[in-house]
């Protein structure tokens, strides 16, 4: 929390590119203004809608370093330029200097203040209509509790501040909440929003929450408080809860899942993507919001850095079309040419060596064009996923990606209701239904049936791992709330060296590529040292810290 005085001068910032539906002009795409008097912003409605803006800021974006997030699990690993950068995740030192998220709490307290004095005064501000103080109060709400849910969901126990203070907050010393009291305040927040947002915005305005991306984002808290790491005695009705959330959601018919895999995360110019739940928007316009993504991940030969390398952890889980793993009787796997026949929603993810990319199949076989003698990819692949194909980085080097974060989509909350529907009751219709859905779209086989809750939970956190690969946290948060960190984030993860013979055929070899370690410490972030020293009341530290 920052310990200094302050006196409240609100910036009007646009984020921009921060949208919770698609549409490339609407309410954000503006430039930002200059600092104006809090004085003239509250006598101005528009103004203060303006004003709200910022908090649609402070969502997060796996473009905003050339890491992506899901690097910290065994679904990827960095080039070795890049290792350092997320050093505290690979060793597991979360106190040190190069890890990460050492702001976070710093950072979340920080917009905490301003939304806290946000809603205190849109609450009361005589200039607004009825209409306009409930939407914009349920609107920062909404990115309120989006916020205290990356607090609890990393410290456990923090404390619950809702008061403008235009003094820092450690200086009342807050005690912490609970880990569950928190949660619940979370969910009741999104309800809350959930009952005032809109279900639709006129044209202008799409993007900003509605009444359906407020339940949508209740149904990934509420799974996070029903599993392992917090449901600790396994109480089935906070399953019952997670399930009845995300049902409420596919009830509303308020999303949908698109034609193609790729397309909620590469359809660019359209006003919405039905898919799409929460978004962190880009304009690709120069000198605004722009990232490196696409330059950063395709491979060298194609002009560029090859970053994040899928590991063969990661490949070994798409099955073969047919639905079976590769090592399994009758999946049709062929040693000799392993990456041929998989789950469509390989080739769209993953680039591996002879997949056909920008004109060309990509080599990554040792010597190959995408294979440098430096940085090279440390698993002998590259990723797809993301990239728009038809995007040349190299023509203009002031012009980057304005492809989109999603942050949450509509594959997740079927996810989330299969996984929570299986735990409370066991594998029944409704739970076929929603993976195979997902399947369906992906030109897979449906599951099997009578399948048992063991087996099917199996399915599931296969499928959560497949459809959700790189998206957001969402697989290092699995590993967590699932207690499988310590066994699956506690070892190295692998590659594969591939050779070339003069006839043109290749042979492969397993290699180590990185790695991990993960103790039961770091299941949860250490409070800051220096925010401890400010409020005793924190203590005590987070085990093992």
């Amino acid at each position: 929390m920052n310990r200094h005085t302050t006196k409240y001068t609100i910036a009007i910032l646009f984020a921009g590119l921060i949208s919770f539906s698609s549409c490339q002009k609407d309410f954000l795409d503006r430039k930002p203004l200059q600092l104006i008097s809090e004085e003239t912003l509250w006598q101005d409605p528009k103004l203060i809608e303006l004003s709200l803006n910022e908090f649609y800021n402070f969502q997060n974006t796996g473009f905003a370093t050339a890491y992506l997030p899901a690097t910290n699990t065994d679904d990827l690993q960095v080039i070795g330029a890049e290792e350092s950068k997320i050093s505290g995740y690979l060793t597991g030192n979360f106190l040190v200097e190069t890890f990460p998220q050492r702001n976070l709490w710093k950072d979340s307290y920080g917009q905490i203040r301003k939304m806290n004095y946000f809603i205190e005064r849109a609450a009361t501000a005589p200039v607004l209509s009825e209409q306009q103080r409930k939407e914009f109060v349920a609107q920062a709400r909404f990115c309120r509790a989006f916020v205290y849910f990356q607090l609890f969901s990393n410290f456990k126990d923090v404390p619950l501040v809702l008061k403008a203070q235009l003094i820092d907050e450690a200086q009342d010393k807050p005690l912490k909440m609970n880990h569950n009291e928190g949660i619940s305040f979370i969910s009741t927040e999104l309800d809350l929003a959930a009952e005032t947002l809109p279900a639709a915005y006129p044209t202008a305005e799409i993007g900003r929450i509605t009444s359906a991306a407020a339940q949508a984002f209740k149904s990934r808290v509420l799974l996070w408080a029903a599993s392992p790491l917090n449901n600790v005695s396994n109480d089935l009705s906070a399953w019952q809860k997670a399930a009845e959330s995300a049902k409420k959601v596919m009830d509303a018919n308020a999303f949908s899942l698109q034609a193609d895999y790729n397309d909620p995360f590469l359809k660019k110019n359209v006003l919405i993507k039905p898919e799409v739940i929460l978004e962190y928007r880009y304009n690709g316009q120069k000198s605004e919001k722009q990232h490196g993504y696409d330059k950063n991940n395709s491979p060298a030969g194609y002009g560029g850095r090859g970053v994040n390398g899928p590991t063969q952890e990661l490949v070994n889980e798409y099955e073969m079309k047919n639905g079976k793993l590769y090592n399994e009787t009758g999946s049709g796997y062929d040693p000799a040419n392993p990456y041929a026949g998989r789950d469509p929603r390989f080739e769209k993810s993953i680039l591996f060596n002879t997949a056909p990319f920008k004109g060309r199949p990509v080599e990554t076989f040792t010597k190959g064009k995408d294979m440098p003698t430096t940085n090279a990819s440390p698993t002998g692949f590259y990723t797809r996923k993301f990239i728009a194909e038809d995007f040349d980085y190299n023509k203009d080097p002031n012009t980057t990606s304005s492809s989109n974060w999603v942050i949450l989509r509509y594959a997740e909350i079927l996810l989330n209701y299969a996984e929570a529907q299986n735990e409370f009751s066991g594998p029944d219709g409704t739970v076929y239904q929603a993976i195979n859905d997902i399947r369906k779209r992906a030109k897979m086989p449906e599951l099997p049936t009578g399948l048992s809750q063991e087996e099917m939970r199996v399915k599931i956190r296969h499928e959560r791992r497949i459809e959700l690969a790189f998206e957001d946290q969402i697989r290092y948060n699995d590993l967590r709330r699932w207690k499988l960190a310590t066994a699956l984030l506690n070892k190295s993860v692998n590659g594969v060296t591939i050779t070339k013979a003069v006839n043109g055929t290749f042979t492969y070899a397993p290699k180590i590529a990185g790695g991990r370690v993960f103790t039961e410490k770091n299941y949860w972030l250490p409070i800051p040292l220096v925010e401890i020293g400010v409020n005793p009341n924190l203590k005590p530290q987070n085990p093992g810290w």
